[in-house]
């Protein structure tokens, strides 16, 4: 079967904090902002989304990401050659802490980092 993501959905903590992140920091470009309700970014040079949703009334003040729960442990991404060492001036430059440019295992340059919710991501360049 071929398949690609339509969207991935995260609830983040805070949607402004998150836009700054997403769309300052990483330069995502936002597709549809419906206000405090959600907000839909796209990942450039793909069809997939990132869909911002915010807490959900049930959920526990203060609450962040924790890869040690069944579901989500981490999201990765492959980016064009070249773009692993953008993104590691990029996020130093925000402040944002990172593994800095590393190769991973099976050779490509990756980077990882966390959102302002604790969620890790991994950049992978890929011809």
């Amino acid at each position: 079967m071929s398949f690609t993501f339509h969207h991935i959905t995260l609830r983040v903590s805070d949607l402004h904090r998150a836009r700054a992140f997403y769309e300052g920091v990483l330069g995502l470009t936002v597709d549809q902002d419906f206000l405090e309700e959600k907000l839909r970014l796209r990942l450039d040079g793909t069809a997939t989304r990132l869909v911002l949703l915010p807490p959900l009334p049930q959920t526990p003040p203060g609450d962040r990401f924790k890869e040690w729960r069944i579901g989500l442990d981490h999201l990765a991404i492959g980016v064009p050659i070249g773009e692993v060492a953008r993104l590691a001036r990029v996020l130093g430059d925000a402040g944002v802490p990172n593994s800095g440019v590393k190769a991973d295992r099976l050779g490509p340059a990756m980077i990882t980092f966390r959102d302002p919710d604790n969620i890790q991501w991994e950049f992978f360049e890929q011809a």
